[in-house]
């Protein structure tokens, strides 16, 4: 039986998601289903008594092409291994996507296996490229004017500032920063800062530990002295830092020895093509084409 999750459903969500997705960090699970995890946007197919798929629709506000639209992610695709192949994740798909024909234009997701998803409609819109930058390559920089701290305002207003030159993003609000602090906290990531000489914030970088290496997270910087100031800071003792970009940031005029890979991030999915023509007085009818008319390079960062 296929039905909207209840509150009390939510731990056994929980248990499938962490069946699903046995190497997603921990931490970051049970910070989730403690702040982010919304019943009241969950999807869940009923099999003998228990919850045997379940698939999550989180929505947010998404800067499309000069406009402020609403936007679905799915996310938390997941079912019993003792019950795949039954048609149970299409099931769910089908129904959250009919759903969001009525709600919104644009639905997003994860492009971790695309050809799963394409028979819906999906298309990969969004890459990102990956650099691993070598300890040597920051022997020449310093850490000046990077510290560990700033308020919800001064990151809100510094991702506005980078975000200005970009399309695709997600709004955000201090609440935004407010819940990113308490991620931060609940996965033993870091955050540096920078600020100029007027004790303005340029940039923050988010990093944490995977595997014994380090990895970037978020990269929000107004130039790129910013930015290197800020790698030589999270490198700390390690060797390498690897960071994640967009495929506009062209980090190799920084890093010469640094060879990116390109890496599917995003599908998109758009709802109501005869809607979106009328809003966007055009005449398209695929994602592919929906996306040539930005003017702005992408940059999407959630995967929630």
């Amino acid at each position: 039986m296929l039905r909207e999750a209840r509150v009390y459903d939510k731990s056994e969500v929980y248990q499938l998601w962490k069946q699903s997705y046995p190497t997603l960090d921990r931490n970051y699970l049970n910070f989730y289903f403690k702040h982010l995890f919304d019943s009241g946007v969950c999807l869940i197919e009923e099999k003998d008594q228990k919850i045997v798929s379940s698939l999550q629709m989180n929505r947010h506000v998404l800067h499309f092409h000069g406009r402020k639209l609403v936007c679905g992610f799915l996310c938390g695709v997941s079912t019993s291994p003792d019950y795949r192949r039954r048609g149970y994740m299409r099931k769910l798909t089908e129904s959250m996507l009919d759903e969001a024909a009525h709600t919104h234009l644009i639905t997003l997701m994860p492009a971790f296996q695309p050809r799963l998803y394409e028979p819906f409609g999906f298309h990969t819109i969004y890459y990102q490229k990956q650099y691993m930058i070598k300890k040597e390559e920051l022997n020449k920089v310093t850490i000046q004017n990077v510290s560990y701290s700033a308020e919800l305002k001064e990151l809100l207003e510094v991702y506005q500032k980078f975000t200005s030159r970009f399309d695709g993003f997600y709004e955000r609000t201090l609440d935004s920063y407010e819940m990113m602090q308490k991620e931060l906290v609940a996965t033993q990531k870091q955050m540096v800062i920078y600020r100029d000489e007027n004790k303005e914030v340029k940039g923050y970088l988010i990093f944490g530990m995977k595997n014994g290496e380090v990895h970037v997270e978020e990269a929000i910087y107004l130039d790129s002295i910013v930015l290197l100031r800020m790698l030589k800071c999270a490198i700390g003792k390690a060797e390498e830092i690897f960071i994640n970009v967009s495929p506009s940031e062209k980090l190799e005029k920084l890093f010469p020895l640094a060879i990116p890979k390109k890496n599917s991030y995003i599908m998109a999915h758009i709802n109501n093509y005869e809607l979106f023509n009328k809003l966007f007085c055009c005449d398209i009818s695929s994602v592919k084409e929906a996306f040539a008319l930005l003017h702005k390079p992408l940059w999407i960062h959630e995967t929630y």
